[in-house]
């Protein structure tokens, strides 16, 4: 994952998953990025941060836009902390943005806001909060509406008056592999698939996303048409259980037995995901 800036004892990761890193990056490494460095002109108080000339990363991630872009997300505590634990996309605190090339930039939302109270989590000494998010839209508007290199960010308002944010890293969005990306375009199946649930005409496409190759893709599609026995099925796989928890962010939503169904075949960070849980550094 790419290094993360430092914000008075506390570090932000962010690393877009299931996807394939390009430009010569071997599998698993995350783009070269510039040194940390302290607040730039016209930073807001508080705020800790990182390069912001990601065009220098060494790499970057590709995805086709007929599958999901996923990315994992974790906070690391350097001494004991007890932070925010809302590090998902439905409640506020963290804040993704997507950058391209002639267009503002767009945040990665929920369709539907949302009204939580607050909630935190105690972490020791090199413990981690870890998270996946959905990089998917913009509330009911499709984040990568077309092929291209987009630059991601990632702030989270870890603790009263203190913001750490990740270093920018790239993602490339291709052309699709193996359908129309159309499906993923459509409003009625981007609030199908961020609600965990069919909504309007969408049943038709989350069909034809349920097949796709790409495990986390069909995964979400399968939660969407809530397909427990389907989910449970493949529960051994990484890639599923970062969309379940991804999709259903433990904290921001009740009790589940589709998360319950991949829980038990999870692996460490994958139940830390799901649970909410600190993982051990």
């Amino acid at each position: 994952m790419t290094p993360l800036t430092d914000g008075g004892g506390l570090e932000l990761r962010l690393r877009p998953a299931a996807a394939e890193p390009v430009r010569g990056a071997a599998p698993g490494d995350a783009p070269a990025a510039d040194p940390a460095r302290g607040p730039a002109p016209g930073d807001a108080p508080g705020v800790a941060r990182g390069s912001d000339s990601p065009a220098s990363a060494a790499g970057a991630w590709t995805v086709p836009l007929d599958r999901i872009a996923f990315a994992d997300v974790e906070l690391i505590a350097r001494g004991a902390a007890t932070v925010s634990a809302r590090l998902n996309l439905v409640e506020g605190d963290l804040e993704i943005d997507v950058a391209a090339p002639g267009r503002p930039p767009l945040r990665a939302t929920w369709p539907w806001p949302v009204d939580s109270a607050p909630r935190s989590v105690d972490l020791a000494a090199g413990e981690r909060l870890v998270s996946a998010v959905p990089l998917l839209a913009s509330g009911s508007v499709p984040l990568f509406p077309a092929p291209g290199r987009y630059v991601v960010t990632a702030r989270f308002a870890a603790r009263r008056g203190e913001t750490v944010e990740a270093e920018p890293v790239a993602l490339v969005r291709t052309a699709p592999a193996d359908a129309d990306a159309a499906d993923l375009g459509n409003r009625d199946v981007l609030q199908s698939l961020l609600g965990a649930g069919v909504i309007g005409a969408a049943a038709p496409s989350l069909e034809r996303l349920a097949t796709s190759v790409d495990a986390g893709t069909a995964a979400a599609a399968n939660l969407a048409l809530g397909r427990t026995a389907a989910l449970a099925a493949v529960a051994g796989d990484p890639a599923v259980t970062r969309a379940v928890a991804a999709l259903l962010p433990p904290g921001a939503t009740g009790p589940d037995a589709r998360r319950d169904a991949v829980l038990p075949a999870a692996e460490a960070r994958g139940i830390a995901a799901l649970t909410g849980r600190a993982l051990p550094g």
